[in-house]
């Protein structure tokens, strides 16, 4: 989903006006809107198990239903203190096998569930350094632009109230 807003007269793609803010800017806008999105997982995993088996080896895995919560706690901690990383590392991990299951359509998550997984996803490889996803997007940029998108499917914000959340960035 690639949207055009509006700014000062001038058209701006929602990536042109998040590159253009600063890098703290980028940050407070992707965990804020990550932080609307949460809802949308914690209101699907109250009926569903978070759980997927591996094709290749047959293994069952489940996921820790609070994991984006305290993914997004982290990385707020973190980016308060700048002290070690060493809790996003291990967060990081926990999200390896569901990354991959998503990807080898071994778990199966609706559109805007997966989009809020992936969103917080990305704003922890974003602050771990991964600046660029292999597309060349930056990664913040991803994250903004997946949580958007859970939130639109979703039907939690209008196009209008994400627009006002981009102005105030």
């Amino acid at each position: 989903m690639t949207v055009t807003f509006h700014f000062n007269h001038n058209s701006l793609t929602l990536q042109e006006h998040i590159t253009a803010l600063a890098s703290d800017k980028q940050f407070s806008l992707a965990i804020s809107l990550t932080k609307l999105a949460v809802p949308i997982w914690e209101n699907y995993v109250i009926g569903n198990e978070l759980v997927y088996r591996d094709t290749v080896v047959g293994l069952i895995h489940k996921v820790d239903k609070s994991l984006l919560t305290k993914t997004i706690t982290a990385v707020e901690e973190y980016l308060r203190s700048k002290k070690s990383k060493q809790l996003l590392f291990n967060l990081r991990t926990q999200y390896d096998d569901p990354i991959v299951a998503l990807q080898d359509m071994d778990w199966d998550l609706p559109g805007e569930v997966q989009k809020t997984f992936y969103s917080v996803f990305n704003l922890l490889e974003a602050c771990l350094g991964e600046t660029e996803t292999i597309l060349g997007e930056l990664t913040i940029y991803v994250s903004i632009n997946q949580a958007i998108d859970a939130l639109e499917t979703s039907k939690t914000l209008t196009f209008e109230e994400i627009r006002v959340l981009l102005y105030d960035s």
